[in-house]
């Protein structure tokens, strides 16, 4: 079975989320996991490692939201340490 490689770059068809191969098929199941192959072309996924990246850009952007919102509470308001940690803590949990 032969399959063309699709036209658009392969960055345009990672950020749409498509099969590397044929440009069609979806390449996530859910959020962060990978399909394992192509709907379209069957091309296997497990060749594809993601590792820690997607926790690590999860972390980041809970990170950056949380300091963000935390330093504007301090310089707006003011509250003692403890309300910084009953708000933040739980916050944190329930974005990652």
């Amino acid at each position: 079975m032969e399959h063309n490689r699709t036209v658009d770059s392969p960055a345009t068809v990672g950020l749409r989320g498509r099969c590397p191969r044929c440009g069609e098929g979806h390449l996530f199941k859910g959020f962060l996991s990978f399909r394992p192959a192509c709907e379209v072309c069957g091309l296997d996924f497990r060749f594809i490692d993601s590792a820690d990246g997607p926790a690590f850009f999860v972390m980041s952007i809970v990170g950056i939201v949380v300091v963000a919102l935390a330093m504007w509470v301090e310089f707006a308001y003011e509250p003692p340490m403890w309300v910084h940690a009953l708000l933040w803590a739980p916050l944190s949990i329930v974005l990652s």
